[in-house]
């Protein structure tokens, strides 16, 4: 089994507002490790994109407020000054933003972002950074790198611009690559393509990769390891064969009746009923309650802790006979 590369501990935000606090991720954990692909799954609004912002100490303290701790390496990052954090991102934790078009700078050339990086993380002199920007380039399959250094993220499509995020990310060979929704909004040619890079930079490079997505068919691909977010919360957590062969969690199991088959055949996909609760909304109980065709009394009253069934962790109070998890 390979070393421990990141480990995140009691992950707990909230969004200030003029009047409160409202939670939006509430104590959540998990570890990555070296080498390893970790999918986050779940609706729009779950946590999953401010999960991988408060790893990389985005989240500005006047937005909102985080307690717990991330690990990368066994050091605490999370409490790092500024200007300590600025020497692990892009150069030991990468992040490829869910939209291109708006992370680029509009007014920057390709090579001058990319060289950017390097200026910032390596000791290469211009010319040595040049040649290494065309060569990453080249690396993430984009054609005539040598005049793609020279022009702007307007000038190329979607899908070159999210491989331009991609070779800005893996510029510095991080150890950890956290890639937010990185197939949205393109077509399924280009998404089959974008994937099969990753998974090629990751068994070249011995990158790990933290997934977050609400593309089941993608967690297939590409991940490990799952973790399934609902309201803020961990659901459910398991390898990836465990998921898809045998879910737990009632919203783990709606999430895949959900998706077409072509296996099954089914002539009607099976919605999950109802919305996802606003923030601040559930005070006590399951915040899956309300759409959950399996729930009874304790449900209503009491949120359930992770429990450990054998092979996965769900939190649930259908599997209360098990292990409870710490």
């Amino acid at each position: 089994m390979h070393p421990e590369l990141l480990r995140v501990e009691n992950l707990t935000i909230a969004f200030r507002t003029d009047n409160a606090l409202l939670p939006a991720v509430h104590q959540i954990q998990f570890s990555i490790r070296e080498q390893e692909t970790l999918a986050i799954v779940g609706e729009s609004g779950c946590g999953k994109s401010i999960t991988s912002f408060s790893i990389m100490n985005l989240l500005p303290p006047a937005i909102a407020k985080v307690t717990g701790s991330v690990f990368y390496r066994g050091k605490q990052i999370n409490t790092l000054q500024e200007n300590e954090m600025s020497n692990i991102r892009g150069k030991d934790i990468s992040m490829i933003f869910q939209e291109p078009m708006t992370s680029l700078n509009p007014v920057q050339t390709i090579g001058k972002q990319i060289g950017e990086v390097l200026k910032n993380h390596t000791k290469l002199k211009s010319t040595e950074r040049k040649a290494k920007t065309i060569e990453v380039l080249k690396k993430v399959g984009i054609p005539r790198a040598e005049n793609i250094i020279h022009e702007y993220p307007h000038q190329l499509s979607g899908g070159m611009r999210q491989r331009v995020m991609i070779a800005m990310a893996i510029a510095c060979q991080p150890d950890l690559l956290i890639a937010d929704e990185p197939t949205t909004a393109l077509d399924v040619t280009i998404q089959a393509q974008i994937l099969y890079l990753m998974n090629e930079l990751k068994q070249q490079m011995g990158t790990s990769i933290l997934l977050i997505t609400h593309d089941l068919g993608v967690v297939a691909e590409m991940a490990d390891r799952v973790l399934v977010m609902y309201y803020g919360q961990i659901v459910e957590e398991a390898a990836v064969e465990s998921i898809f062969a045998e879910p737990k969690h009632p919203y783990t199991q709606g999430l895949l009746n959900s998706k077409p088959s072509l296996e099954t055949k089914r002539q009607r996909l099976e919605p999950i009923v109802g919305s996802v609760p606003v923030l601040g909304e559930v005070k006590i109980g399951c915040p899956f309650l309300q759409r959950c065709q399996k729930a009874f009394d304790k449900c209503q009253t009491e949120n359930p802790p992770l429990i450990n069934t054998g092979n996965q962790l769900v939190r649930c109070w259908l599997y209360t006979d098990e292990e409870v998890a710490i």
